[in-house]
This record gives structure tokens, sequence and C-alpha cells, in this order.
């Protein structure tokens, strides 16, 4: 039998025998309640408590109502017709990692997020992906209103949002739809939705955390509050504001060439770094400012706001250039005879021990948005507007432009990308009772305008320009700035209206109808659809299903994102263009690229809740998503002299001129199959102590049905299908006793493989990691909590194909390979 179906089919009994577990001391804790004055409390789904003002928590459970998923304000998430996780304040502070999108991969096993270093732009924006399906397949809402992508572009042709973005000192909850809804939300929900809500509560709180790997390394300072207060007229306004300074990780080898450099050069062995080149977290400085406010003008309507100011700075290192084999380090034809340029000049003076280039991005972040909100009757309406901009500016340090020879800088400003969104919606309710239905028809309609709009800013002229030694490399070494023809801004304005209904058929059995019609300038109109339905087979046990069609239009900056570097042709003078071009550039055309279009996605899920009592619940939900034309990235293709020569006799002049290229590319279709257990269970025992077992399981597996004959070789696919594990989970206890709280979580990772190469690949085993902590609370107002990530320092095996980098472990990871880290942290609330 195949082995990986083998280990499926163990990790699926593990999972199942613990469900029978748990269904077993249910049967016994209801046994003992009969006979005892212990009463049940509700029990959470991964969300436990949210925490609360001066020292009281607020539950937050499986019968708290959700807004995510559907337009009814009476839905729990028991009574969904999809999946949808609830992620308390609580929850998210039993992650150290101050990145949002850390936490939430705490406890929702489909949602995944890699560390990826030396990756330029994705080493501080990390793409997160839920469903294994790309990063901007997954809608993010802020109060329910669409959060602006990043300007950053990945290599894989996604935009997606920026979740580091979001203070977590700023949120109440998040809610994880886990299922396809674009005909409710539009373009993007492909895999589901997050949707992100903010505190409304007066009072204030806040925590001052510290964390560092076992290594000594990595050491993170962390501390946030929110400041709520009340307002005339049942209103609010809530202030967030969050610190985080990260120092780098590296978790590398000396580089062997570095090695010999040393060996054979040992007057210069005092300029040689150990290691010349570190893996892993990069520098991080981030400042982050939040304010979420009403206001009742009158009885009947109300204002209401919301807004982030971020600000990021990070530093990253590139590979070393090594001065015996690097080209930076070359001398010039130039410099040699009678009107030599720059004769005596040699870089080796001013870098003896070679250069590890330093790549700096400094980002900033605004959200803002405004709306009115009333009702009368059976009727609601939401009017708002929103908008968001994403400014990244990069430089880059200890460099050169070896064209330049000794006129070069060694710092360059190389150019900066930048997105700006504008959303305008109008959103409508009506509740209309039908004497045949056994609820009131619930009908939902709107309209909506977004605009966006991307830029690339060019570089200082010496970060893209050719010097006089026009032989050698032309640009910033490691990272060339964008030239001023490749500075461009495009954007376009598309609109939407949707209509979703819900229907109460029976007292079992509901049935709810979306569609939404959109229209882009670039894409023409296209239309979605879902139907989704929920049949209540008892009080204790409940069958669910849906079936939906989703889009994703490419947008303006995957469109027009170009990204070269320039060099000479080997063995020539000539310089050349190298990298990322637009799919309309005439060498990719020649190379089949098309026009991109969207990428359009049917999905179909089915499952069941089962909730005996409050304390104990458990979801099984299936699903398929087939996504056709899916956005990738090219291979490189390198140009022969004899194509070079083709396309210029056809008039494409350029082509004399570009050595290597790849682009975006609508090459995939693919099937993602899999299925999600969450289970939660909570006792309340003598003295008031409480004991909460929660754990969540997700298989996953994607397969290529369809690739474009030349545009996806066997790297694109195996990364495609293997890098994300097709299997995780996660198993938390938590027990509490007076003052005191304790917690242990097992993560599980299965098998995954990743390829460097066409050729060159490798399979990693399963993973587990270990996490504890322990609470005391020493009043109503201040607890402090100690604890450990990674408990027993687990370390995948060591990457077998970038060893000559320095590197030890696979950068591509699905989880953190700097081992274990300890943390403490300071909670207040008043």
């Amino acid at each position: 039998m195949n082995p990986t179906l083998i280990r499926n089919l163990n990790t699926s009994r593990v999972v199942f025998a613990g469900l029978a577990l748990a269904a077993l001391m249910h049967l016994t804790a209801r046994g003992q309640a009969t006979n005892s004055t212990t009463t049940t409390s509700p029990a959470p789904t991964t969300a436990t408590a949210e925490s609360g003002r001066n020292g009281k928590d607020e539950v937050v459970n499986l019968e708290s109502m959700i807004v995510t998923g559907t337009r009814r304000v009476d839905r729990t998430a028991t009574e969904s017709m999809a999946p949808v996780d609830i992620i308390s304040a609580d929850r998210l502070q039993m992650s150290v990692s101050p990145e949002l999108m850390d936490k939430i991969m705490m406890d929702v096993p489909s949602f995944n997020v890699q560390r990826l270093p030396l990756s330029e732009t994705t080493s501080f924006i990390r793409p997160a992906r839920l469903r294994s399906l790309s990063s901007d397949h997954t809608l993010v809402l802020i109060n329910g209103k669409r959060q602006h992508r990043t300007a950053g572009i990945t290599s894989a042709g996604t935009q997606g949002v920026d979740y580091a973005q979001i203070p977590t000192s700023a949120i109440q909850r998040v809610e994880v739809l886990r299922d396809g809804a674009s005909a409710q939300y539009g373009s993007d929900a492909i895999a589901g939705v997050i949707n992100i809500i903010l505190k409304r509560k007066p009072g204030y709180d806040g925590y001052v955390n510290l964390s560092q790997y076992y290594e000594g390394d990595g050491l993170t300072r962390q501390a946030g509050v929110d400041f709520g207060v009340a307002l005339p007229k049942q209103g609010f306004l809530n202030v967030a504001v969050e610190y985080t300074n990260g120092d780098r990780t590296s978790r590398s080898i000396q580089r062997p060439d570095a090695l010999l450099y040393v060996a054979a050069h040992p007057d210069r062995a005092q300029y040689v770094a150990n290691p010349v080149q570190p893996w892993g977290q990069p520098e991080r400085e981030t400042k982050r400012l939040m304010a979420n406010s009403e206001f009742n003008l009158t009885p009947l309507i109300t204002l209401y706001a919301f807004g982030l100011y971020g600000q990021d700075k990070g530093t990253d290192d590139f590979n070393w250039r090594n001065p015996d084999t690097n080209a930076a380090f070359a001398r010039s034809a130039y410099q040699n005879g009678p009107n030599a340029i720059f004769p005596t000049f040699s870089l080796v003076t001013i870098y003896p021990g070679g250069f590890t280039p330093l790549y700096h991005a400094a980002t900033s972040d605004v959200t803002a948005a405004v709306g009115l909100k009333g009702a009368i009757e059976n009727f609601t309406w939401d009017l708002s507007a929103n908008m968001g901009r994403n400014v990244i500016d990069y430089t880059l340090s200890n460099s050169w432009n070896p064209s330049y020879g000794a006129l070069s800088p060694r710092e360059f400003n190389v150019g900066g990308l930048r997105q700006r969104e504008h959303n305008l919606n109008a959103d409508f309710t009506y509740t209309w009772d039908v004497a045949a239905m056994a609820k009131p028809v619930n009908v939902a309609f709107g309209l909506e305008s977004r605009h966006e709009e991307f830029e690339i800013r060019a570089g200082e002229r010496a970060s893209w320009d050719i010097g006089p030694l026009v032989d050698l490399g032309v640009g910033a070494n490691g990272y060339a700035g964008w030239t001023a023809n490749q500075a461009t801004t495009a954007g376009r304005t598309s609109s939407a209206a949707y209509v979703d209904v819900d229907l109460q058929l029976t007292r079992q059995f509901e049935l709810g109808l979306a569609g939404r019609y959109e229209d882009y300038p670039d894409f023409g109109s296209k239309t979605n659809g879902k139907v989704s339905a929920r049949f209540e087979v008892s009080p204790e046990f409940s069958l669910r299903a849906t079936a939906s069609t989703g889009f994703h239009a490419p947008t303006p900056g995957i469109q027009n994102y170009t990204r070269t570097s320039s060099g000479p042709l080997p063995g020539t003078q000539i310089n050349s263009q190298t990298g990322l071009v637009s799919p309309s550039n005439p060498v990719a055309v020649f190379f089949g690229a098309k026009a991109l279009k969207p990428e359009t996605s049917t999905n179909y899920s089915a499952g069941m809740v089962f909730t005996p009592t409050k304390a104990f619940t458990v979801s099984i939900d299936a699903y398929t998503i087939e996504v056709d034309d899916r956005l990738g990235g090219s291979p490189t293709f390198i140009l022969t002299d004899a194509q070079r020569i083709q396309l210029a006799a056809s008039g494409v002049v350029d082509a004399l001129n570009i050595n290597r290229i790849n682009f975006f590319t609508n090459a995939l279709d693919t099937r993602t199959r899999g299925v999600d257990v969450v289970a939660s269970y909570r006792w309340n025992l003598a003295s008031k102590d409480t004991l909460t077992l929660t754990g969540a399981y997700n298989f996953n597996q994607t397969k290529l049905l369809r690739a474009t004959a030349g545009l996806v070789d066997a790297e694109g696919r195996i990364n495609l299908e293997h890098r994300i594990p097709q299997s995780a989970g996660n198993v938390s206890l938590e027990y509490t006793h007076g003052k005191l709280s304790l917690m242990g979580r097992v993560r599980y990772f299965g098998p995954w493989m990743s390829a460097d190469s066409p050729v060159l690949h490798q399979t990693f085993s399963e993973q587990v990691l270990f996490d504890t902590a322990a609470t005391w609370r020493f009043n109503s107002h201040l607890s402090l909590s100690i604890g450990a990530e990674n408990l027993f320092d687990s370390y995948p095996e060591k990457a077998l194909f970038n060893v000559a980098a320095g590197l030890i472990y696979s950068r591509f990871a699905p989880y953190d390979v700097d081992g274990g880290r300890y943390f403490s942290r300071l909670n207040f609330s008043f």
C-alpha cells in the first residue's frame, strides 16, 4: 500500500480515537454531574475566553453570535451553514509571536505561513495560505470591511494582505470562515474569509512581552495597550498602540567557499564574518496605532469609523560575494591600456573579506473607514467608505555598482512600491415575515465600487545606471533598482452588486442562496453563486453543505510588475537584462506568455456538527476546491544567440539585450481536497477548577489537473503539490485552579517536500512541537505568564542542497526552524 496513504490513515485513526476518547470522557463526566452539584458551562471553540476588563472574562464559544459567512444577526457558529472558527483575544495571547498570522496558524491547522529568509519582500511580508491555496485567495476584512492589499508581490504571482500590520492589542476576536465566499463578498474569497473584529469596550488592558530563542538570539520586545472610553449616546472610542523590536536569528554554518577564501588569504581572515551569510529571521521594528469608534447621531442613525497607521523597518541579508569568484570583483577591460579608467582601483580594497549586501525594507500602512448605519423596523442599512495605502521603500547597503568602479556608493535607494485602494459600499438587509417559513426570510443586498492603483517608483540613478566600466555588472549588486523606464502606475475601478437570501424553510431545514455580479474594465463581467444548506437532525446533531463558484481577478500590480537587473552577457561586453517581465513583453510572448485572465473556482463542502451538551462540540467538514487558470510564475527561460537574432529580426530589438526571463502566467488548473476536524470539551471540576481540551486537524491534498506545456516544470509541480504538509493538527489542554492557569499544546505537521530545481528535491518527515505556559493572576488587574514554544528544542532534518550557501534547514519549512523559544508576558487590565 502507498506509504503516504498509510501515514494519512494512521493520522486519521489517531484523530478519531481522540474524538472517541473525548466522547467517553463526556459520558463519564455527565454521569458524575448527575450525582453532584457541579454545573456545566459552555464549551469554547478554538477560543476559550475573550479578554475582559477588570478581571472579568467574557466567554466566547460556539454559541457566540458570528458576523462572518451570514448576514443574519442571530446566527451562532454551531448554526452556521459553513464552518467558522472563533479565536478570542485570550487565545491570540497564547502564541508568543508578535505577528497575527502566526497566532491564527496556532489554532487553524489549514492556515499556514512560512518564514522564507533571504526572500526579498516575503522575508518581511510573509504570505499566509488557507487550505494551501494562494495567499490572495483569502479575503481579509476588518469589522466586516475589505482590507487593502500589500504593495509587495511574490514570485508566485500573489498580492495578499499584510496581516502583521494589524495590532493584536486592538483585536476582540478573529472569525475564520473556511469556505468559498466569492458570491457573498467578492473577488479573492476562493479559500475563505478572515474577519478581524476590533475591541469596543471601556477601560484599558495591555501587555509587555519578552521572548528569546534557546540559541540566545532573536530577542523580541513587544508591548501593547488598548484604551477604551464610553461616549455619550451609547458610543465608544478604543485606541490601541503596539510596539515590537525583534533581533535577527541565524541558523547557519560557515560557507565552504568562505573557509577556502580564508585559507587562501589568511591576512584577510579578520574581514570575513562567521558566518558570512546568516540564514534566519530578519531584524524588525514595528509601530502600530489603531482606533475604533461608534457614536449614535440619532436614535436611528449611528456614525462609525476605524483606522490604522503602521510603520515597519526591517533588515535582511543576501548571498555573500566571494572576492575570488564573484563577478563584482572582476577587473574591467576598460581599466587597462593608454586610456584606462580607474587603472589602480580594485574592489578588494573596499571589501577585503567580500561583502554580503544588506536588504532594508521600510513600510508604511494606512487604513481608514467611515460609515453610517441604522435600522427602521425590519430594515437595516449601512453606507461606508474606506481607503487603504501600503508603501514599501527599499534600500540596499554594504553593496556596490561594479560598472561605476571607484565612483560607486555603498548604499542605494533602489526604489519602491505603492498600493492604494478605495471602496464604497451600500449594504441593506430586510427581514420579511412569511407565514410559510419557520423564521422570517432574511434578504440582504448591496452595491460596491472599488478602485485600486499600483505604482513602481524608480530607484536613484546609481542603483540601476551603467557606469563607465560597461563590461561589469550594472546597478546595485544584489538588488538593482527599478529604472526610470520600469517606473509605472496602473489602476482600475470595478463595481459589484449582490443579493443574499436566507430561508428557514422548516424548524429543521435552512437554505441559503447568494449571487454576486462583478464588472471589471480589463476582464469584463462575472457572476458567481452559492447555495448553502443546514439540516438539524436533532438538537444535538446537524448536517451542513455548500456549493459555490469563485473568482479572483489579477491585480493591476500583478499585470504590470517588472523586476529585472542588468549585467554583461556571459563572455561579452554586451549589457543584458535578467529577471521578471510583464506577460505582455514580446520576449515573454515568444516563450508562451499570454494576457492574464481571472482565476475561477468551484467549491463544494459537506459536514456535520455534534453538540451533545454545551460543554462538548465536534465538527467535521470535507471540501473540494477546483481552481482553473491558476496564477503562478513561469520557469526561467535562457535565451540562446539564435533566439536573440530571431526575435531581433522580427522587430523585437530589445531581445539582443535579454539573457534570461520569467513571467506570471495562468498555466495551471488545480484540485484541492481535504477534511477539517474540530473538537472541544470543557469540564467544570471541584473548587471552581476548569479543564478545557481543544483539538483541530486538517488533511489537505492539492493535485495539478492541467499544466500548459513548457510553462510548468517538475520543480513547480512538486512545490505546488507537496511544499505544504498534507496533514496538520493541534491539541491543547488548559487547566485553571484558582489564580493558577496551565496550558500545554501539541502541534503536528505531516511530511512535506521541497524542490530547489527540476531534479533536486528533498522529502522532510513529520514534525511534532510541544508548547507550554503557566499564568499566575495576582489580582483581577494583573497576571504574569511564562512559558516556551517548541519546548524540547526540536529541529527538522537538515537541507541537503544548500550547504554551499551555509544553509542548515530548508528556508521553505512550514514551521519555525529556529528551535525552542522561551517567553514571559505581563498582562494588565483596568
